[in-house]
């Protein structure tokens, strides 16, 4: 490789993506606790640089990095990068879903079977020396048909961990097509309106999915639905599907992602939907943590170096 090339590692990761870039002949400045702004300040060292969510590599950030090649995402969200501007800087820019999607997919199903079961309101309960049986009565997932919105990595996976509770998968996805399999049948949006009784999004956040879930998109439901939210919290608004809940068009619903995730720079009026949304027994929230598994940091390491060392050695 001649003269090492420096790489940047601006969150905490598995040491043996570290291990392995130095192993390869790289030189890795692992620095988890570096900044947005101190980034700035010296990305132009760097031909290599692996964010996380902290960081956001825009405009100024590529017109500094005079020496940057790649871009590596630790996860699946693209949106901290601006695609077309690296592209045109020659950047290349990539993500680590195969990494976590496994991860998603179990925290989904997880989360699925709590609303649909009662699990957190009952063990609430309990603790209060109540012992409510009728009243948590659940629901079996069996013989319930599952409506996926994107059919990428993390919804492919949930249809795997789906596929032994003898449901029926739909999947709608406007820019992949021919997917259908024994698993999984691809459809149209108005036939998941018509048939779906559980709703998960596996959706990117973009120009084109921002705040695309809102009260019209959910009154489009048939039935009352189980509602899943895994992908990005500002592909939902919040207020409508409290509004939805509210009026029995979502039975409960499942968040592991909100609209403003920096609980403490929350608006008056971010603060007022907040405070609804935690005030509501039917829904369940988690701290964006569904691909936060001790083994996923582990496989979004192993993802990153073999994509880096693909680039150097195609």
């Amino acid at each position: 490789m001649g003269i090492k090339q420096k790489i940047l590692i601006t969150d905490e990761l598995h040491p043996l993506l570290q291990q392995g870039l130095e192993k390869d002949g790289f030189a890795v400045d692992y620095r988890p606790d570096i900044s947005a702004d101190e980034v700035l300040k010296i990305i132009d060292g760097y031909e290599g640089l692996v964010i996380n969510t902290k960081i956001y590599v825009g405009k100024e950030m590529l017109d500094r990095a005079l020496k940057l090649q790649f871009v590596g995402r630790a996860g699946s969200g693209l949106e901290v990068i601006d695609l077309e501007y690296a592209k045109q800087k020659n950047v290349v820019a990539f993500n680590t879903p195969e990494g976590n999607r496994t991860a998603v997919a179990e925290h989904a199903l997880g989360m699925l079977l709590n609303l649909m079961n009662n699990i957190l309101k009952g063990d609430e309960e309990v603790r209060r020396y109540e012992w409510k049986r009728e009243e948590n009565r659940g629901h079996e997932l069996s013989g319930k048909t599952v409506a996926l919105i994107a059919y990428g990595n993390n919804a492919q996976s949930f249809a795997k961990v789906l596929s032994g509770f003898d449901v029926e998968i739909l999947a709608y996805d406007k820019y992949v097509h021919g997917f259908s399999s024994d698993l999984v049948k691809e459809v149209s949006l108005e036939t998941i309106f018509e048939k779906a009784d559980v709703l998960s999004l596996h959706l990117p956040l973009t120009d084109e999915t921002r705040y695309m879930v809102d009260y019209n998109f959910l009154s489009s439901f048939k039935k009352p639905i189980w509602f899943v939210n895994m992908s990005r919290g500002k592909v939902l608004r919040t207020e409508d599907m409290l509004r939805s809940i509210q009026q029995g068009k979502i039975i409960s619903a499942a968040l592991d992602v909100l609209e403003n995730e920096k609980l403490h720079t929350l608006s008056p009026e971010e603060k007022k939907v907040f405070d609804a949304l935690i005030a509501d027994k039917r829904v369940l929230l988690s701290p964006h943590v569904a691909g936060w598994t001790h083994e996923s940091k582990r496989k979004i390491a192993e993802t990153l170096l073999s994509k880096i060392r693909k680039i150097y050695q195609p």
